[in-house]
């Protein structure tokens, strides 16, 4: 059975200036690829280049951004 991390020790805060390789996002965010898929298809965007995957910090806030507006139309 796999053990749970200690996120405490692993999560790092996202900075809007900063372009994050997919690797390094998720150890970031503490997510997984399942959490990152279901976060992509709500809106998350991601870049591209030459076959390799990136987050941008702004993107990311901007999509929490979302989701917090989101949560509010819906109450």
């Amino acid at each position: 059975m796999r053990q749970k991390q200690d996120t405490a020790d692993t999560l790092q805060p996202i900075d809007d200036g900063s372009v994050y390789p997919m690797a390094a996002f998720m150890r970031a965010t503490g997510w997984g690829r399942h959490a990152l898929k279901h976060a992509r298809q709500q809106g998350l965007r991601v870049v591209k280049v030459s076959g390799r995957c990136f987050v941008r910090g702004k993107d990311f806030s901007e999509f929490l951004g979302s989701l917090t507006a989101d949560s509010e139309v819906s109450r």
